[in-house]
């Protein structure tokens, strides 16, 4: 007899993972998707760890997820089988993602559990925020964009034109077409006038030097002490990337963090942010772009860019916020949409930031812990001086009396 539970060694990471997670809330969220009837079906914290697993390893693909868990100990005792047993069936999880957890909040209960745990630790400053937007590739082929076709609605305003007169029909023209010269025109695709038929909501993004390709963006906000992520937003990639700010920003507060102060590239600057941001009274280090210095919002922000604290948090910007991006792009699979669809996008990006503030749990020490070791190595420090200063004034004491002053 072998218990799966001896093979696996005291510090491994989803031996630290599990405690941290209260999983009976977990399947209180998902207890309204299932029903009492029909045969007994997969427990809903048996999918939800399946889909964190594919997070933290970086898998892109739930069979390959799968085929790791059935040769992988550690995943096995995660998941609570056994090594006789049989894991689920990779359309069980496909209707999971894709149908039955789609529109609801399980990952987001998820999510926001993890990063209460993250505040409780101390790994939060609370103050300031770290917001910065990247590209993901969507499950779709250029192959896919078909022509848009709308109709122009008449708005009531023109006055009716006569039907015209019939006409007798007139016999048929034919002619030589004239010998075509030249390259033959390109015929490019915009987001205006194509459309995927794969996943409408993916739009057409080009740059140059890179190949074109659809793509959907996501929104991440970071606090920068110890590069935990608050909030994350999936949104097409079309419009100004600072209209998400004011949905950020209410989902941080929601789930505890101050958002005083905020940092973000130039892509986020304009005159309707600054003032939205100053109503919520929230201090913007957003550099203005250069049509914008005219105006009185613009030219105070770019003085509070320049200052000592602007510094600093352009410092952060660069260095958690891009790397928070950096790290889920490489580390956890979202260089390219798993499922098709910004909402479902919004699930894999939950799973993902998750993972991330999971690994910081099981890496930092917490508060209390760390704050008590650091007071017995004050003291232990104090200790030294002490002892070290009492033998100092005994050797001078002692050579006094030898010398009779």
């Amino acid at each position: 007899m072998v218990c799966v539970d001896d093979l696996v060694g005291a510090d491994d990471v989803y031996r630290r993972i599990e405690p941290l997670i209260e999983w009976q809330a977990v399947r209180a969220s998902a207890a309204p998707f299932y029903g009492d009837q029909g045969r007994p079906s997969v427990d809903p914290v048996v999918l939800v760890k399946l889909f964190l697993v594919a997070a933290v390893e970086g898998l892109g693909s739930m069979r390959q997820t799968l085929r790791m868990a059935e040769r992988d100990l550690a995943i096995r005792r995660f998941l609570g089988f056994g090594l006789s047993e049989r894991l689920p069936h990779h359309a069980t999880l496909s209707y999971a993602n894709c149908v039955r957890f789609a529109g609801s909040s399980v990952f987001e209960q998820l999510f926001t559990q993890v990063l209460a745990r993250c505040r409780e630790q101390g790994l939060l400053d609370a103050g300031r925020l770290v917001v910065d937007a990247t590209h993901v590739e969507a499950s779709a082929a250029l192959k896919s964009l078909r022509a848009e076709l709308a109709v122009v609605e008449d708005d009531g305003d023109a006055a009716p034109e006569p039907e015209p007169e019939p006409q007798p029909p007139e016999p048929p023209k034919l002619a030589l077409a004239e010998r075509r010269s030249g390259p033959t025109p390109k015929r490019k695709a915009t987001n205006a006038t194509a459309v995927s038929l794969s996943d409408p909501e993916a739009k057409l993004r080009h740059k140059p030097g890179q190949r074109p390709h659809l793509v959907h963006r996501a929104q991440v906000a970071t606090d920068p002490k110890a590069r935990v992520i608050v909030a994350v937003e999936a949104e097409p990639a079309t419009g100004h990337e600072g209209d998400a700010l004011k949905a950020i920003i209410d989902r941080a507060r929601w789930a505890g963090h101050r958002a005083s102060e905020l940092c973000a590239d130039q892509g986020y600057a304009s005159d309707a942010v600054y003032r939205e941001l100053a109503a919520k009274r929230v201090t913007a280090f957003i550099p203005p772009q250069k049509q914008m210095l005219g105006l009185k919002p613009a030219q105070a922000a770019r003085a509070r860019c320049k200052s000592p604290l602007g510094v600093g948090a352009a410092i952060d910007r660069m260095t958690h916020g891009e790397g928070a991006i950096a790290e889920l792009k490489l580390q956890h699979a979202l260089n390219r949409a798993r499922c098709r669809g910004t909402r479902k996008l919004q699930v894999q990006l939950l799973l993902a930031a998750t993972a991330i503030n999971l690994k910081r749990l099981t890496s930092h020490p917490p508060a209390g812990e760390d704050g008590a070791a650091g007071d017995r190595d004050a003291a232990s420090r104090e200790l030294q001086i002490l002892t070290a200063c009492l033998d100092w004034l005994r050797r001078d004491d002692a050579a006094s009396s030898l010398t009779g002053s």
